[in-house]
């Protein structure tokens, strides 16, 4: 009998700040409610050595059994923060490891056993929350962008999947969220994204053009400079997929909730989730917001005790 612990790695990214508390957070739930996986390896990247995380995070981390993976990337757009995360999972798919590599954002954690993981086929996600850059056709304002962007990377357009995206029920061209992507570590996805992102930003291709146009990530106001390329890292990942021949499966609508949009989803507190995207509504500041701390989510008596001990998670000075 296969042990389903050995099939799978945990990646995620640790930096100064608020990110190492989620980092932490989300590796003790691994840990305390990921079941059959919570011994699965765990490595956590630190991308950056002028952001390099606290000695008592990495005491934590040490603590946890999870390997800290200390690197210095460059990065094409080092204001876009998800290029760190497309960098180091090329760097963690190069090497040896287990068959099934579990690329999660930090501000998430598991709340239950995500058994669908060791079980995929090439690969699996959720889709996009909300359509934003994507295009639901030939009418769509950026169904050129997807063109060109195609043309750039030799994948045939129309050899995208449809999906619907998760929060506004849109049918689009697919795009995945990058918040919990898991491929075969043989499937070389993940060394596709890295250079189709780097040929998108070498082409200065951006899907935003607007003057101010600013995104709210799940820890920051991110600059015009990096908003202008929001979504590049998930539209990479997409077609990478499709160059490499590889068919991602749509994991349950219990995997990767968007807490920040929990009033306008079906799930609900009607299912027993198993992997939720909280953003920043785990800290400081959240806590009388975020129902990770009230009645609207199905969790056992365990994790909620767990989370009310947890948080919110604060920024040690």
């Amino acid at each position: 009998m296969v042990d389903v612990n050995s099939q799978v790695e945990f990646v995620f990214n640790a930096e100064a700040g608020i990110l190492e508390r989620q980092a932490v957070l989300l590796c003790q739930s691994i840990r305390l409610f990921g079941g059959a996986l919570s011994s699965s390896p765990i490595t956590i990247v630190s991308p950056r050595k002028s952001r390099r995380p606290a000695r008592s995070t990495l005491d934590e981390i040490s603590r946890l059994g999870a390997e800290f993976l200390p690197l210095d990337l460059d990065s094409y757009c080092p204001e876009y923060g998800p290029s760190f995360k497309v960098h180091a999972l090329a760097h963690i798919a190069s090497r040896s490891g287990p068959p099934i590599i579990v690329q999660i954002d930090s501000d998430s954690l598991f709340v239950a056993e995500p058994m669908c993981l060791p079980r995929i086929g090439d690969a699996a996600a959720r889709p996009v929350d909300v359509k934003g850059m994507c295009t639901t056709g030939s009418l769509d304002e950026f169904d050129g962008y997807w063109r060109v962007a195609c043309d750039l990377l030799d994948v045939s357009y129309d050899a995208i999947p449809v999906i619907q995206t998760t929060v506004d029920r849109l049918l689009v061209r697919a795009s995945y969220n990058g918040g919990l992507f898991a491929a075969r570590r043989s499937s070389g996805i993940f060394e596709r994204t890295e250079e189709f992102f780097q040929r998108l930003l070498s082409a200065d291709l951006k899907p935003w053009n607007i003057p101010g146009f600013a995104i709210k990530s799940g820890t920051e106001l991110v600059s015009e400079v990096g908003s202008a390329f929001w979504g590049t890292s998930q539209m990479s990942l997409s077609l990478a997929a499709i160059d490499r021949g590889c068919i991602v499966d749509i994991l349950p609508e219990t995997y990767n909730v968007p807490l920040h949009f929990l009033e306008d989803l079906d799930v609900r507190a009607s299912l027993p989730l198993v992997h939720i995207h909280y953003h920043w509504l785990a800290s400081s500041g959240a806590q009388e917001a975020t129902p990770l701390l009230d009645e609207r989510l199905n969790l056992t008596t365990d994790v909620r005790e767990w989370l009310k001990s947890q948080l919110p998670l604060r920024v040690e000075e």
